[in-house]
């Protein structure tokens, strides 16, 4: 493959893993406590070809920052006012999530989404009584008596926390948890997504263009390559 043959190539695939990344953030409008994902490119040194070449290695960050809280009047429902997360108990260990959408099960704890236990202080959250009502410091208390308390977590270098799915973070690496000592809870309120639709919209588009624009590129460079092999075999 030519030297601008493989540069549209790259361009073909990097308009690609935007695209995907652009269009989950579409697709995540939605969600309660979504995160918002940005392609990253970073190049590497390669020593697959001979001789050793930079090759554009593929990555997705992750946008940490505050999506809207809205009130719900569900008061189940949870939500951090500032930095940190929910601490989640899963089978693999604790997970860490903002998605506050919380519900309970038949043991009366409260689970989240994904089916995992959320953790207070004491552990697994168990909620007994008519009245639940959450302060802003995390304390529960059912029928005016407190059981537990939410402790929202944080850690120093964010980028350690990678995406497992259902809203759900895996830390990476030895760092110790950290309370947010500066967020509050509120209740009967959610963290809506942090993706804004009109910017993504608009990514969108440009990447769509940015990637037909490549395609006939491609295209016409492929043609060119036929067109000088047919008629150098005439000669």
């Amino acid at each position: 493959m030519g030297r601008l043959s493989a540069l549209l190539a790259a361009g073909f695939q990097k308009q690609m893993h935007v695209f995907d990344v652009v269009s989950n953030n579409l697709s995540n409008v939605q969600t309660a406590g979504f995160k918002r994902e940005v392609p990253l490119f970073r190049q590497v040194l390669s020593a697959s070809k001979a001789p050793l070449s930079l090759q554009t290695k593929e990555e997705i960050g992750t946008v940490f920052e505050q999506g809207e809280l809205q009130r719900t009047g569900n008061p189940l429902d949870l939500a951090i006012e500032g930095e940190g997360f929910f601490r989640v108990k899963t089978p693999s260990g604790v997970r860490y999530t903002r998605a506050g959408n919380f519900r309970m099960n038949r043991e009366k704890t409260l689970i989240h989404e994904s089916g995992f236990p959320l953790l207070g202080r004491q552990g697994e959250v168990t909620l007994r009584g008519r009245e639940i009502v959450v302060e802003k410091n995390g304390s529960i208390k059912a029928d005016g008596v407190e059981i537990d308390q939410i402790v929202p977590v944080t850690f120093r270098d964010l980028r350690a926390l990678k995406r497992e799915g259902n809203g759900l973070f895996r830390l990476e690496g030895n760092q110790p948890e950290a309370p947010a000592e500066e967020s509050q809870l509120l209740q009967a309120s959610l963290e809506l997504s942090n993706v804004n639709p009109v910017q993504e919209m608009v990514k969108l588009i440009d990447c769509l263009r940015s990637y037909e624009s490549c395609a006939k590129m491609i295209h016409s460079n492929d043609e060119m390559d036929s067109k000088a092999s047919n008629e150098l075999g005439r000669i």
